[in-house]
């Protein structure tokens, strides 16, 4: 038993203390040795709590800010809240006393409770906030980043340090995560081996691009490839594979395809970067390897480039990134790189353009003649590019000197009239829509998965509409109300296209489809009980009682009977529920389920009054089914689809033989309510425009629709559509943590409704 005694003394000297004195305070080192002790001493049964004891101060991790000037520490504050307001008023939470502040400058904040680290995002602010000499609007703060909060090149700006160290744990694990690392390069060299005597690679095609386009054929997604690709390798002049090479991996030819030296530097650094080009085309190819810089996205890369170096040649591997490379607005590949911004043909390329595109790689918006904040970039890019060629012995000294004198001669249109637009979340949508049964594509088979163009529903200009409006409203008055997020979704309400979908505020932060995501309807949903009590013989001008009901009160204007007008249009919450006990919750619930909605419902108070969580694009499509006469409306977001296989060319589609080309039989409309019924419930809509809840929404001359909002603000909708229009939009707002927001309404979104429909109808009209 002395043995054991001594154990844990033992644990705390594994590692020599020099290197202890390198990653860890003396307090630290000590609790570790708690810790140690916990677990190698006393009774077993008591270990345990023993150690979780000692866990607070493994896990201790304490966030802080500092305000630097001219060198010198004004202040630091230790973070301890969720939020925080930073300014020169003394009413901030972190008041900071500097001329140059605004008085509420930012906003510092965990944008999910759970987040370990806070963002920092622009008030608005005078002077603004620059990180690494880039004005910038939000940032997610790491440990060691510095934001100045004005520009650096007006004298001293005060600059914030953010301070965030790895607890004793996370250092542990870190470290354990860069051995395991290390450790795994032998054993990639050992499977590579393996894979190649076994030929064991499972990687044996490649399909080519699924690729979006809007009915105008302007090409809509970000994802997977370029459908503009030349036909070989050779077809891609010598100088443009030299450049690659030069730039982005010297030691391609004769390395296992595997950048064990930068993907090791990348992991120490916890930075991007790092791999060679065929872990790079592995992610192009198998985007599931991720785009996070975590260490497991590290060796999921790292497989997959085993998997390409054994089942392919390094011409095909070359062919592939050379075909997929991401250059820069929208721009997929060299050849449509080549086309956009010089209007030529990659196989046409001079050496100095061929400089210029590779250069684009590391950052493409970033160093792109488009960027106006620096617009010097691409041409020091070219230039350093040209040296790397030189170095490598490609070109001669008086080839790099007149290369680097040729004028880039970008074409001035590039900027202006590129015909790419991403619209992500749509994209996804439209993804999930042809794996669905009305295509039934498998897209995730390597074999069959891709090469297609697909021609959507989407409208360009009402897309951007929906995007600008959104985001304007967010950062305006939806802020003020204490709202984060929204979801919008437009339908032709005779044909079923998804003119616009918008499934979030920002793809980048957040992917996530609040379109299709649970939600409760609130007041939406009662378009279910009254138009079943219409189906039931109820008429619009019928009185209903205002009593109160069990535990729900009476109408808010006090008296004892409104109309079933009044009720709709005021969204009495009484009057619902009479009407939808007149024709039986049953009868609703069956109503819902016939017009679209497949999400659980109950027969009880709760749901009738939308308290049961359904999708925004559920009942876009129930409403849509009022505005259509009663007649059914099959959404979608794709109205056809080309083999490329087959086609050859998305610049040849029309000459694409039948067989190639897929349009969907797609679902019939059929009446699922008797068209006076509709035209009932049309009326009840007009009347909470003109003279209810949605008022905000009548700036449409001849808009019909129904406000929602849940308790405490949760969750704000408005649903509503334009006969003359045909066009139905549904709006959802909220916050995705189900935070309240009191100044959260219906009213509030049917004011942004109505602003974005107003331009809608600007559109178009100018369109027809």
């Amino acid at each position: 038993m002395a043995g054991l005694s001594l154990w844990p003394d033992r644990i705390a000297r594994l590692i020599p203390s020099s290197r202890l004195d390198s990653i860890a305070s003396p307090a630290v080192r000590e609790a570790w040795r708690r810790f140690a002790r916990a677990a190698g001493t006393g009774p077993w049964r008591e270990r345990p709590a023993a150690m979780r004891r000692c866990l607070p101060d493994l896990l201790a991790h304490q966030p802080r800010l500092e305000l630097w000037r001219a060198g010198e520490k004004l202040q630091q504050i230790d973070l301890e809240n969720s939020r925080y307001r930073l300014g020169r008023d003394p009413s901030c939470d972190l008041p900071l006393s500097d001329p140059g502040l605004s008085r509420v400058h930012a906003i510092l904040e965990k944008v999910r409770p759970s987040d370990r680290d806070f963002a920092l995002e622009d008030f608005n602010s005078s002077n603004g906030l620059f990180h690494r000499d880039r004005r910038i609007r939000w940032i997610q703060l790491r440990d060691g980043d510095a934001v100045q909060l004005g520009s650096p090149l007006k004298g001293e700006a005060p600059e914030l340090r953010y301070r965030h160290p790895r607890s004793p744990l996370e250092q542990a694990v870190h470290l354990l995560g860069i051995t395991a690392l290390a450790g795994s390069a032998l054993l990639v060299s050992g499977m590579l081996l393996a894979a190649s005597i076994g030929g064991g690679s499972k990687i044996r095609s490649i399909s080519g691009p699924v690729k979006i386009f809007s009915a105008d054929g302007r090409q809509i997604d970000a994802k997977e490839g370029s459908s503009t690709a030349l036909p070989s390798l050779q077809a891609y002049p010598l100088h443009l594979r030299q450049a690659l090479l030069a730039s982005e991996e010297a030691r391609f030819g004769w390395n296992s395809g595997i950048d064990l030296f930068g993907t090791l530097r990348s992991a120490l650094l916890g930075s991007g970067g790092g791999s060679g080009l065929t872990q790079q085309v592995a992610r192009m190819v198998y985007p599931e390897v991720g785009r996070d810089l975590s260490l497991t996205r590290k060796l999921r890369e790292l497989w997959v480039a085993l998997q390409l170096e054994v089942g392919f040649s390094k011409n095909q591997i070359l062919k592939l990134y050379l075909d997929r490379a991401y250059l820069g607005l929208g721009t997929e590949g060299f050849e449509q790189a080549a086309q956009l911004y010089f209007r030529k043909s990659a196989s046409d390329l001079d050496v100095g353009q061929s400089a210029f595109l590779v250069g684009l790689l590391p950052s493409p918006n970033g160093y792109s003649p488009c960027n106006l904040e620096d617009p010097g970039a691409g041409l020091e890019r070219r230039n350093l590019v040209l040296k790397l060629m030189h170095e490598q012995g490609w070109l001669s000294d008086q080839a790099l000197i007149d290369a680097q004198r040729r004028p880039l001669n970008i074409d001035p249109s590039a900027c202006r009239e590129s015909n790419f637009s991403s619209y992500p979340y749509f994209s996804d949508y439209v993804v999930a829509e042809l794996e669905g049964t009305r295509f039934g594509l498998n897209l995730s088979d390597p074999e069959a998965g891709g090469n297609y163009a697909v021609i959507s529903t989407i409208n360009p200009r009402l897309q951007q509409l929906a995007q600008e409006q959104l985001k304007r409203f967010l950062e305006g008055p939806a802020a003020a109300a204490g709202l984060t997020q929204g979801a919008l979704i437009s339908v032709n309400t005779e044909s079923g296209d998804i003119l616009a979908y918008v499934g979030g505020g920002d793809y980048s932060r957040s992917s996530f489809d609040r379109v299709q995501a649970m939600r409760q309807p609130g007041s939406t949903f009662k378009l279910f009980p009254f138009l079943a009590a219409l189906t039931a013989g109820v008429s619009p001008q019928d009185s209903i009682s205002c009593a109160p009901l069990d535990y729900v009160g009476g109408c808010r204007h006090g008296g004892g009977s409104t109309s079933v007008t009044g009720g709709f249009a005021n969204s009495e919450n009484v009057v619902a529920l009479r009407l939808a006990e007149r024709a039986g919750f049953s009868q609703v619930l069956k109503l819902a389920r016939r017009l679209g909605i497949s999400t659980p419902l109950d027969g009880d108070y709760n749901t009738m009054l939308g308290g049961r969580e359904t999708y925004l694009y559920e009942l876009a499509r129930a409403y849509a089914v009022v505005a259509n006469g009663g007649r059914s409306v099959p959404m979608h977001g794709v109205s056809r689809i080309y083999d490329l296989g087959i086609c050859g060319s998305i610049k040849s589609l029309d000459r694409c033989p039948e067989r190639g080309v897929t349009t969907p039989l797609g679902e019939s409309s059929r009446q699922l309510i008797r068209p006076e019924v509709a035209a009932a419930m049309d009326q009840l809509l007009a009347a909470v425009v003109q003279s209810g809840t949605g008022r905000a929404a009548a700036v449409v001359a001849d808009a019909r629709g129904k406000t929602g909002t849940t308790n405490d603000g949760v969750d704000a909708l408005f649903i509503g559509y334009s006969p003359s229009l045909k066009i139905l939009t549904a709006i959802w707002m909220g916050n995705d943590d189900n935070k309240p927001a009191s100044g959260a309404s219906g009213a509030l979104v049917a004011e942004l409704w109505g602003r974005y429909m107003q331009q809608a109808a600007t559109a178009v009209r100018s369109a027809g």
